[in-house]
């Protein structure tokens, strides 16, 4: 391992890098390229990706046979998953994605014409697309929250879904942490201002599991979908959703299969089931799909247990507050992300009025080899950037180097 040299302007240490280090090397990314973009999906740990091999290794040796090996490892992998959320694994459907697990609760539910859904104006665009449908498909009325970019405390979300919740309100649709300016949603609070209202509430997880802890049952929501393959690392395609047991009878079958029971669910001491199952393993029961990657979720979690979750949220924020520090005072990058503890986590959004996005945005990789998210936006040029545990100084302060230098010479 190569020795660690501290630039005087990190708020750092040797032995800390080192240890850093020495986790970035199990990752699978190229180490010529800068990968700062977790926000949409994250390298695998090298344990994490033989996990998976192996699994699909047992299961072609006899496709038909050795299927049960890779349903025990998906029981082993949701109990895992669910000891690292604090939620019981018979409430957790695997799904594909987070949009998958939205859907399943919005389109699962029943509704009447003139209900209405509150969201913030700040959600992932295919989840506008699912609400927009749920309008014209069930005649329900999606309101929108305005949340303020950035928000200057967790009280200025609250307040702001407050204003719009009404009586006709039955369900409360938000992120925990918002795609675009990675500000950190109150969903504890928010599911308290729903409870008041008589009404639910969804949450898009997509960026919480692997970037900060998470307490679903102490969180009050009733609905939490998650990605594992963005800051956990886990496989590309993995996710979940956690229903609080009194409401997964309210939720329909999305996909008819044969995780259906044509004599429905019972309800017996140990939960709801069919076919003998908890009713929320047979609502994913969609037909063959690839088991390997559910599986390696367990892996994905061991890795980062080992780390610890504290640790992995505290690096993130310490490499999203220097990267922000570095641009703090330059005149043309203005930041989208809040600055209050409780608010920011490992994701850093910034503007810049003076850039040309058909010029810095292909110049960013082809020339420099980093990678990020960047919109064109009618006031500037945005730039999502991800810190994540296997990203460094040395890297942010590389990126820092090419905006400014972009800056100067356009």
């Amino acid at each position: 391992m190569t020795p660690i040299e501290i630039n005087d302007s990190w708020p750092t240490t040797p032995k800390e890098e080192s240890f850093w280090q020495t986790q970035t090397e199990q990752f699978m990314l190229d180490p010529s390229e800068t990968y700062l973009n977790t926000g949409s999906w994250g390298s695998l740990p090298r344990p994490v990706f033989e996990s998976m091999v192996q699994g699909l290794e047992a299961l072609e040796g006899n496709p038909t046979r050795n299927r049960g090996i890779l349903l025990d490892k998906l029981r082993e992998a949701r109990e895992t998953i669910g000891n690292f959320i604090n939620a019981p694994a018979e409430d957790i459907a695997f799904v594909q994605n987070v949009t998958v697990a939205i859907n399943m609760v919005v389109h699962g539910l029943t509704w009447q014409a003139g209900d209405e859904i509150l969201a913030s104006d700040q959600e992932y665009g295919a989840i506008d697309n699912c609400l927009d449908h749920a309008e014209k498909l069930w005649g329900v009325k999606v309101t929108r929250a305005a949340v303020p970019i950035p928000a200057s405390d967790p009280e200025d979300i609250v307040a702001a879904f407050r204003k719009k919740i009404t009586k006709k309100t039955k369900l409360l649709v938000c992120s925990h942490i918002a795609t675009r300016t990675g500000v950190i949603i109150p969903v504890h609070l928010l599911a308290d201002l729903a409870h008041e209202h008589g009404a639910r509430i969804a949450v898009d997880g997509a960026h919480a599991p692997g970037m900060i802890p998470l307490d679903l049952i102490k969180s009050g929501v009733d609905f939490y979908g998650g990605n594992c393959h963005k800051w956990l690392c886990a496989p590309k395609g993995t996710g979940f959703l956690y229903t609080r047991p009194e409401h997964q009878a309210n939720l329909h079958h999305l996909i008819v299969s044969w995780g259906y029971n044509k004599n429905g669910p019972s309800k017996e001491d140990s939960g709801l089931k069919i076919n003998n199952q908890p009713y929320m393993w047979q609502l994913e029961h969609w037909g063959t799909r690839e088991m390997a990657g559910y599986g390696a979720i367990k892996e994905a979690v061991d890795f980062q247990n080992n780390i610890g979750k504290e640790k992995i949220l505290q690096r993130g924020q310490q490499l999203a507050g220097y990267f922000r520090d570095q641009l703090v005072d330059a005149p043309w990058a203005e930041l989208c992300t809040p600055t209050h503890p409780k608010m920011t986590g490992s994701i850093t959004t910034f503007r810049y009025s003076s850039f040309d996005f058909e010029k810095f945005n292909p110049s960013l990789y082809n020339d420099h080899r980093i990678t990020t998210p960047v919109f064109n936006e009618e006031n500037g040029v945005a730039q999502r950037v991800s810190t994540h545990i296997y990203n460094s100084f040395e890297q942010v302060d590389q990126l820092v180097d090419v905006l400014r230098a972009f800056q100067a010479k356009f």
